[in-house]
């Protein structure tokens, strides 16, 4: 994804809530998404990234494994993962799970 100089440096994260992944912003050494992940789902297979990576939780509850420590997180958890660290998401929750993620460097 290539930056747009004429597009905003201010989102409305909240305005993406419900889909699944949506990238909002990159630039050449950073790129923001937004994530919602369904009562009882994850996010997919376990990953690893070229660089690191920062999720937040803004609403529900996810369990983090970073290797093979799991975390159980809710809103207002910062969760960093270094370069190469296997790790996971899911939702344990009731509620659909909502989260912020920065990829540094940008991964998708």
């Amino acid at each position: 994804m290539t930056r747009d100089p004429a597009a905003p440096d201010v989102v409305d994260v909240f305005a993406h809530r419900g889909g699944f992944f949506r990238v909002l912003q990159e630039t050449e050494r950073s790129q923001t998404a937004v994530m919602t992940i369904a009562p009882g789902a994850d996010a997919g297979p376990e990953e690893q990234h070229d660089g690191d990576q920062i999720i937040y939780v803004l609403e529900g509850e996810a369990i983090v494994r970073i290797e093979e420590r799991e975390h159980r997180t809710g809103p207002g958890s910062l969760v960093t993962i270094p370069k190469g660290v296997r790790h996971h998401v899911r939702n344990p929750g009731a509620m659909p799970l909502f989260l912020l993620t920065v990829y540094a460097p940008p991964e998708y």
